[in-house]
């Protein structure tokens, strides 16, 4: 019998355990991507399904804005652009989730329990037909709780060791 026999099995042994280590590892490695891949595809989702909505409700503004033009040039033509702003302070009554807010539109949108996609639009006087009824003056997500620092620390503390082991 040979005396090398016994350093090529601690070999293979040592092999062996530093394979499974590293598969392990990569395990782990992996469904860390996956969550972290789940949850910003599930963040993105909400996200525009959250612009969606808010592109829903501009469309809605844009069609009551188009409509207190009409009105305005038809009632008074040569004050059509006065005519048309004072119109346009009473969107909140037309459109529910619209707010007149200092000669600008504001609404917002949820994203999630914590986030809401803010909008300013300020309704301008189109020059020609092919004009904007609007500016979006802001659009933006914000967030509607208060950061709260976390000052907790795991540290390793020697004695629920002892109380781990005296159990």
């Amino acid at each position: 019998m040979r005396k090398t026999s016994g350093i090529s099995l601690m070999l293979l042994i040592f092999l062996s355990l530093s394979l499974i280590t590293f598969s392990l590892l990569s395990i782990s490695g992996a469904t860390a991507d996956e969550n972290l891949s789940r949850r910003a595809a599930d963040r993105t989702t909400e996200y525009y399904a959250a612009v969606t909505a808010a592109n829903e409700l501009l469309d809605r503004i844009d069609s009551q804005l188009a409509a207190y033009l009409r009105e305005a040039q038809a009632e008074s033509p040569a004050s059509a652009q006065d005519a048309y702003l004072a119109l346009c302070a009473s969107i909140a009554e037309d459109v529910p989730e619209a707010v007149w807010t200092d000669g600008a539109v504001a609404f917002t949108v949820p994203v999630t329990e914590e986030q809401v996609l803010q909008a300013v639009l300020t309704p301008v006087f189109p020059d020609s037909g092919a004009d904007k009824l609007y500016r979006i003056d802001a659009w933006n997500v914000v967030n509607t709780r208060e950061w709260e620092a976390d000052t907790s620390q795991n540290l390793f503390r020697s004695d629920s060791l002892l109380e781990m082991l005296n159990n």
